[in-house]
């Protein structure tokens, strides 16, 4: 399936979702990290397997945290997905950071945007990242135009 490319209307208007979205991500986030730590200090070193419930042994206190750890990252990815559901590509779960595909002209980029920003202002190409963000030029298609 082709994917989806964006304008700057399109990525304004999803802005108060993806706010919605990600104030849940980084609470989910910080209790997952709170559980890492938990996880650490009962001697247990987070990993894929204990993601993945094959690693279901130790203490009742140690199973506990695995379990509370499986679920945050699970609520967390859940939460990411409905990123990606909307045509996103996370970049960086703790600073909010999400690209959208997009067309400047002749060449395929993305759109970025970062929580906190109100409103969509840089682009970068597909090879690149958050530093070599643009801003916004008359070359990026402010918004699709209406079908009579």
């Amino acid at each position: 399936m082709p994917r989806r490319v964006f304008t700057i209307g399109e990525v304004n208007r999803l802005i108060p979702t993806l706010e919605r979205i990600f104030t849940d991500v980084l609470q989910v986030h910080a209790s997952l990290r709170r559980e890492q730590a938990n996880l650490q200090r009962l001697g247990v070193k987070p990993s894929k397997e204990i993601l993945a419930g094959e690693d279901e042994g130790g203490s009742p206190a140690i199973q506990n945290a695995k379990a509370m750890f499986r679920a945050f990252y699970e609520m967390m990815m859940e939460s990411v997905g409905q990123i990606s559901d909307l045509g996103g590509e996370v970049k960086d779960i703790g600073s909010g950071l999400v690209d959208f595909p997009a067309r400047r002209g002749s060449d395929d980029i993305y759109l970025c945007w970062r929580l906190g920003e109100k409103s969509l202002g840089f682009w970068h190409t597909m090879d690149s990242g958050f530093g070599s963000r643009r801003p916004l030029d008359s070359l990026v298609p402010l918004d699709t135009p209406a079908i009579d």
